[in-house]
């Protein structure tokens, strides 16, 4: 919820205040510098301001970053959601972009369709997120207490994306966003 709700802030601080700004540089055509150095850079002048404090920027920045804001390129880079489905799913990024495309299509029909236990692709996308929380630990672009926080459910909410239609992570298409 708190990370919801500094996220909705920074939006609307963004909004009025840093959008020219901040949209050039979280484009980054050139695929320059991480999806995250992007959001910290555009958000330094609300920081040197005085708007937001470096702890919510850096926070910020790396929600945005697991919720594919900022990434480079048409469509994204898919982020560990979508290769670890597609992995799992013994299929490539842009075919599982393909099996998603029809409306209302889960993972987890997907997973079906492919003969893949939904169990084998909870774990795979459960894998990658704990390897992508253990990393933001290790940088320092996260504590410890927020990582525990975010992996007490992770593997409820992982099922939970499976089954729903929701955009996935990184681009077209639907199914789980990685968080």
């Amino acid at each position: 919820m708190r990370r919801k709700l500094i996220v909705a802030t920074t939006a609307g601080v963004l909004g009025l205040s840093g959008l020219a700004v901040a949209v050039p540089a979280l484009a980054a055509p050139d695929g320059t510098g991480s999806a995250v150095e992007r959001i910290t850079d555009a958000l330094s002048g609300l920081v040197d301001d005085g708007s937001i404090t470096q702890e919510q920027a850096d926070e910020v920045a790396t929600t945005l970053s697991e919720a594919g804001v900022g990434r480079g390129g048409h469509g994204g880079g898919g982020g560990p959601g979508l290769d670890a489905a597609a992995a799992a799913l013994g299929m490539t990024e842009d075919e599982l972009r393909t099996a998603l495309e029809p409306e209302g299509t889960t993972l987890a029909e997907v997973a079906e369709d492919e003969g893949v236990p939904v169990d084998d692709l909870v774990a795979a996308l459960v894998g990658a997120q704990e390897e992508r929380i253990a990393q933001a630990v290790e940088d320092g672009r996260l504590t410890q207490a927020d990582a525990d926080e975010r992996l007490a459910d992770l593997e409820e909410r992982v099922t939970e994306r499976l089954n729903s239609d929701a955009p996935v992570r990184g681009g077209g298409g639907h199914g789980p966003r990685g968080d």
